[in-house]
């Protein structure tokens, strides 16, 4: 490794103002996949579906097509945004361009208790199900907690080695949860339970209009974490080609994997039996395990175990690499836009990240219980996603109003339409809101968000705005200009 004066920091890190990301280290297939990671395929098939056909009856495959193409309509006018500004500040850098930088900064705030609560919630469930799983089959006993433990140690470890290790880990770990999964609902095309062979789960005849509308609610939000790819922009190859596709590849591969695989197990299940599909103490996906494959239904649990790590994995990446454009313009401390020479990696945000990962889980893990964490978690989630989709469409719109290339349908009217749904979605969340302690979830939230106007109320008084000049920095930016003007690192692979 060859240096310009000004040299590197302890440890291996290169000052802020000395190093980049390390562009061109993601292909198409890597962004694709962070996208694809951060949703958590199996998760949302092993967690999500029973729900569904708990209010939608045998229609919850039909539910998740209707989710499916509503997402599709809210990823397509986004990655025409992400081709006009590509940055590894995502929805800030959105959202400080179209709208302003303090609301940009706030959806980053939001995304501050998003991020790490994602992996915190997966981790816990997951380690909640290894600890009665290992204990009712093999007597061994297993702390819930240990996963947590080890499922943030291999996020230290995959997020400082760098991005393009991360995007081969996604790879390896996405796929083999698609796979499986994929194979177990064919297995229920092929071998299906009392009521044959059926196109019902495809239908929402089954179902009154009431229940496909929650169930489509639901399933929205099952494909939520598309828009991860987003923040890989100055690490991946051609970025203004390559993010918009990712977006849109990653949204019809999720989609058609929940329609697929919804069907499937219905089908498996047996569409005469659904009622029990969505009341078993069980999880549906591994009773079809044992039945069609014996003992070797615990490659079920390993696809949901890869899906948690891979949501663990691509939750830091998105997270690191926006706190890193934060920290770049100023918004946050400069410490967390330091990279490391070699890998190029925000190393003090994957540090932060793995920190706020451990206390949630353990604290509110301890507080609740680990098995609530995922119901709580995710009742936040739904309204922070609520609020970012929303304020990510009305700044698309706002940003190609008045250009000449806008097009109504794709820059006005899908955005709308996404709004409304989104909104609908929150509302519906709501109503009722959950018994306590998961109902207190949105207050968490409010909390949370009072504190970031406290932030932005206190950098105003006291003459620390110059941020919001540089806030939502892009790569077309650096395309026109150099906006720091310091001696750079030179790393030699």
């Amino acid at each position: 490794m060859s240096q310009t004066p000004g040299g590197t920091q302890p440890g291996g890190a290169a000052p802020a103002s000395e190093a980049k990301l390390r562009a061109g280290a993601v292909s198409l297939v890597g962004a694709t996949v962070q996208s694809v990671g951060l949703i958590g395929p199996a998760v949302g098939v092993l967690a999500t579906t029973p729900f569904i056909v708990s209010i939608a009856g045998p229609s919850a495959a039909f539910a998740f097509f209707v989710a499916f193409i509503i997402m599709l309509g809210a990823a397509i006018p986004l990655a025409r945004l992400a081709r006009e500004l590509p940055s590894a500040g995502g929805y800030y850098t959105y959202v400080s361009r179209t709208l302003h930088p303090r609301l940009g900064f706030m959806v980053s705030w939001l995304w501050l208790f998003y991020t790490p609560a994602l992996p915190a919630m997966n981790l816990s469930i997951l380690g909640y199900l290894l600890e009665g799983i290992l204990k009712s089959n093999f007597h061994v006993d297993v702390p819930w907690w240990w996963a947590i433990l080890l499922g943030t140690a291999f996020l230290l470890v995959i997020g400082w080695s760098g991005v393009a290790v991360s995007a081969r880990t996604l790879v390896i770990l996405s796929g083999a949860e698609i796979v499986i999964i994929v194979a177990l609902a064919i297995w229920g095309l092929a071998v299906p339970g009392h009521g044959g062979f059926s196109l019902a789960p495809l239908s929402p005849a089954g179902s009154t209009g009431a229940g496909v509308f929650l169930g489509v609610i639901f399933s929205i939000f099952a494909i939520t974490g598309w828009e991860s790819a987003a923040a890989a922009a100055e690490e991946t190859v051609n970025p203004r080609v390559n993010i918009p596709r990712a977006l849109i590849a990653s949204v019809v591969i999720t989609g058609l994997f929940f329609v697929i695989t919804a069907w499937g197990l219905e089908v498996g299940w047996g569409v005469d039996s659904i009622k029990s599909f969505g009341t078993s103490s069980v999880t549906p996906a591994i009773v079809l395990a044992h039945r069609y494959w014996g003992a070797a239904w615990i490659i079920v649990l390993i696809a949901f175990s890869t899906s948690v790590l891979s949501v663990t994995v691509a939750a830091n990446n998105v997270s690191t690499r926006m706190w890193y454009a934060m920290a770049r313009s100023g918004s946050l401390p400069r410490v967390f836009a330091r990279l490391h020479a070699r890998n190029r990696t925000p190393i003090n945000a994957v540090l932060l990240q793995a920190a706020l990962t451990v206390v949630i889980a353990l604290g509110v893990g301890t507080w609740i219980g680990p098995d609530n964490v995922f119901f709580f978690f995710g009742l936040s989630i739904t309204v922070v996603m609520v609020l970012v989709y929303t304020l990510g469409n009305i700044g698309i719109i706002r940003y190609f109003w008045r250009r000449p290339d806008r097009q109504w349908f794709v820059h006005i009217t899908l955005p709308i339409v996404s709004s409304i749904l989104l909104l609908v979605v929150g509302y519906e969340t709501f109503n009722p809101l959950p018994a306590a302690p998961i109902g207190l979830a949105p207050l968490f939230v409010a909390g949370w968000a009072v504190i970031g106007i406290a932030v932005l109320v206190v950098m105003r008084l006291r003459g620390r705005e110059d941020w919001l000049q540089r806030a939502g920095e892009s790569m077309a930016d650096a395309e026109v200009e150099t906006l720091d003007a310091s001696p750079r690192v030179k790393v030699d692979d």
